[in-house]
C-alpha cells in the first residue's frame, strides 16, 4: 500500500510510559501505552518495514533532502522512567532510534507531573466527594470516574496567569484529606521520572533528547513570559545537561498551534527548527519542486498514539497506511 502513495509519508509513532497493566497502580492509568511485550513487536515490526530517522535526518529532509523509503520516527514525552529502564534497552537490542522529549523541571526538582499528582490525591482520598474553591468552585464526586480527567482540564485550559499550579494542586489535597510534601514528592518522582544522569544516558546510547518544555503547561495558555520560560528555559535546561543543541520540541499536552502567530515566534525565537504536535496523521513528504503547492510546516508535524489496547496489527496498520487503520477501527 505505501508504494502506491502519490508522496513519501513520514510516520511519527508517540509513546510516553512503558508498563505492564497493573490496576493496584497509583499513578495516572492512561499514561502507559504498550506493556514492554507490545513495545518490543512494536519496534521489531519498524524495524523490519521501516527506516528509523532521528532529528538530525528529519532536519536535512526539511530543508529539502530526501528521507529514505518507509522513515518512521519513535518517540516519548514528559521523561518518564521507563524510557530508561524498560524502553532503552528493548530500543538498543532491536537496533532501533527514538527521540526522547522531556520536561524538564519535573527532572531537576524531583517533583511528579502535575496531572500524576492529581492521580495520586483522588487515588489516596478516603472521602467519597468534596469541593474546590481555587481558581473557581468545583464540586466532586470521587465516584466519577472522569473526575481525574476534570481536575486535569482546569491546569489544561486556564490561562496562566488566571491559576497558580501549586496553589491548585495544594489545595486539591487539604480539600481530598491528603497528606502531601516535598519529601513525600521527591519519593513519587524517584520511582516515577528520570534523573538527569539517565537522561544522559539515553544521549550516550545515541538517542536524541529534546524538549518537551519545562513546565508542561500548555503553550495556548500562557502569555509571553511565561511562554519565553516554557520554551527557552527548557532548551537551556537540556543544553546545559547535555551539551549538545536542541532544536525540536513536542508540544505539551499536544495540542497544534494552527495560525497562533505569537506561538510560533516565541518558538522561533527560542531557538526551535521543528515542533511535533499530537494531531494524529502522517506527515506526507513532497519533494522540493513541489512543496510550494503543498508546502511542509516544520512547526506542525503530526504523530501517531497508540495504546495497550491496540492490537499488533493495527499499530501496523496505522503506521502504515492510517487512514485505512481508521476506516477500519470506526467500521467494526
Amino acid at each position: 500500500m505505501r508504494r502506491y502513495t502519490p508522496a513519501p509519508v513520514l510516520s511519527i509513532v508517540t509513546y510516553h510510559h512503558i508498563g505492564e497493566n497493573d490496576r493496584s497502580a497509583p499513578y495516572d492509568p492512561n499514561i502507559a501505552d504498550a506493556t514492554p511485550a507490545q513495545f518490543r513487536r512494536h519496534m521489531e515490526a519498524l524495524a523490519r518495514y521501516g527506516t528509523p530517522i532521528g532529528v538530525e535526518e528529519l532536519l536535512r529532509a526539511v530543508h529539502g533532502a530526501p528521507l529514505p523509503k518507509n522513515p518512521v520516527m519513535v518517540t516519548f514525552d514528559d521523561g518518564y522512567r521507563s524510557c530508561h529502564d524498560v524502553a532503552l534497552p528493548i530500543l538498543r537490542a532491536v537496533g532501533m532510534r527514538a527521540t526522547f522529549f522531556v520536561s524538564t523541571s519535573f527532572v531537576t526538582e524531583r517533583r511528579i507531573y502535575w496531572w500524576e499528582r492529581v492521580s495520586l490525591l483522588v487515588g489516596l482520598s478516603k472521602r467519597k466527594t468534596a469541593v474546590i474553591t481555587y481558581p473557581f468552585t468545583l464540586a466532586l464526586d470521587l465516584a466519577d470516574p472522569r473526575v481525574g480527567d476534570k481536575l486535569n482540564a482546569v491546569i489544561k485550559d486556564t490561562p496562566a496567569h488566571e491559576l497558580d499550579v501549586d496553589r491548585y494542586l495544594d489545595e486539591l489535597g487539604r480539600a481530598l484529606g491528603v497528606d502531601w510534601n516535598p519529601q513525600i514528592e521527591a519519593r513519587y518522582a524517584d520511582h516515577l521520572i528520570m534523573t538527569w544522569d539517565q537522561v544522559r544516558a539515553l544521549a550516550r546510547a545515541g538517542m536524541d533528547v529534546e524538549s518537551h518544555g519545562r513546565r508542561h503547561r500548555v503553550l495556548q495558555t500562557l502569555d509571553a513570559a511565561a511562554l519565553d520560560d516554557e520554551l527557552s528555559g527548557a532548551r537551556r535546561d537540556l543544553e546545559a545537561q547535555l551539551g549538545r543543541p536542541v532544536r525540536a520540541v513536542a508540544y505539551p499536552v499536544g495540542r497544534r498551534i494552527n495560525g497562533e502567530q505569537h506561538i510560533r515566534a516565541a518558538l522561533t525565537a527560542a531557538g526551535y527548527q521543528i515542533g511535533m504536535s499530537n494531531h494524529s496523521g502522517v506527515n506526507r513528504w513532497w519533494p522540493p519542486t513541489l512543496r510550494r503547492f503543498a508546502p511542509i510546516d516544520p512547526f506542525d508535524l503530526r504523530r501517531l498514539s497508540t495504546d495497550r489496547t491496540m492490537s499488533d496489527a493495527m499499530f501496523l496498520a496505522q503506521v502504515a497506511v492510517p487512514r485505512l487503520a481508521y476506516m477500519s477501527e470506526h467500521n467494526r
